[in-house]
């Protein structure tokens, strides 16, 4: 009985050291995303150096194969495939939600829809990139070159951010706020659930990499959607409801403060929470990522 109690409290130890080198790491990880000083290798001398790395919060990246490919393989042609059918899926669900859906016109004045385009854009944007990195690698042309901060690479980085964050926010106040108890269709899951699902599950796919101060996007992107709401409101426009106010919450003829406070807490709170939320999975992927080839490295020394 003392034995068994004795190694119950062993492999209980060494299970509490392993988290607690684990908790470290990824401390450590997270911290160094933050301060955008992440200590990789520079060149062939493997002296390590923060001094490639840009502003916490930039768009500019010393690696450009970080956007063209996925994070668990080095061969694009499977990930240029998932990126074709993803784009080409969420192409069609744009044609099918703007011709089956009753907003007519009007939902370009939605949220919803400003953030399901942007998303789409990017799914076709990350696409046709890689196929052109492909393209760059059969002839055997210099990436970096080509690639290396890009202005298309940008764009593609920047809207990703975006999407990620607004698929959220979109999801969120959809089902808390704007959901009338009307009944679920296949458009209100889709543009308020498959998307957010989408974007999570996508950031543990792809190598593309999130920076914790990036958020600031994403808040710009609603600061200038609350805007065309009010200059919308000022013009006179109306919902596809008839009322003079796109959601109810952003009602500034009779509650304007109200609407400015939802406006601040979302830019200033919940974009940013939720922008944290996707930095978390991607430093939890690239975390699992460098442990599963610091095993296979241990494995292959030890064989």
């Amino acid at each position: 009985m003392f034995k068994i109690t004795a190694k119950f409290v062993d492999a209980t130890n060494g299970g509490m050291r392993m988290a607690h080198r684990a908790l470290t790491t990824y401390t450590r990880y997270a911290y160094y995303s933050l301060t955008d000083k992440k200590g990789r290798p520079s060149g062939k001398s493997g002296i390590r150096s923060s001094e490639l790395y840009e502003p916490r919060y930039g768009l500019d990246h010393a690696c450009p194969e970080d956007f063209v490919l996925s994070q668990w393989s080095d061969n694009p042609v499977p990930y240029a495939i998932y990126r074709t059918i993803v784009a080409f899926y969420f192409s069609i669900m744009v044609f099918y939600t703007a011709f089956g859906g009753n907003l007519g016109w009007k939902i370009f004045i939605m949220l919803t829809y400003w953030s399901f385009y942007i998303l789409t854009f990017c799914q076709i944007l990350r696409a046709v990139n890689v196929w052109h990195y492909i393209a760059l690698k059969k002839e055997k042309k210099d990436i970096n070159a080509e690639l290396k901060n890009a202005p298309r690479i940008k764009l593609q980085w920047l809207l990703h951010i975006i999407s990620a964050g607004s698929a959220q926010i979109v999801t969120i106040l959809f089902w808390t706020i704007a959901y009338d108890g009307s009944g679920y269709t296949f458009i209100n899951l889709n543009s308020h659930g498959v998307n957010a699902v989408f974007v999570l599950i996508d950031t543990l796919v792809t190598r593309t990499p999130t920076r914790l101060l990036q958020c600031i996007y994403t808040s710009a992107f609603g600061c200038i959607y609350s805007l065309f709401t009010f200059v919308y409101f000022l013009a006179g426009g109306t919902s596809h409801h008839g009322n003079p106010y796109i959601y109810k919450p952003l009602n500034y003829g009779e509650k304007p403060g109200t609407a400015l406070a939802y406006i601040v807490v979302i830019a200033s709170l919940v974009a940013p929470l939720l922008h944290s939320m996707v930095f978390f999975l991607y430093r939890f992927r690239v975390f699992i990522h460098r442990f599963l080839r610091t095993m296979d490295k241990r494995q292959s020394m030890s064989n």
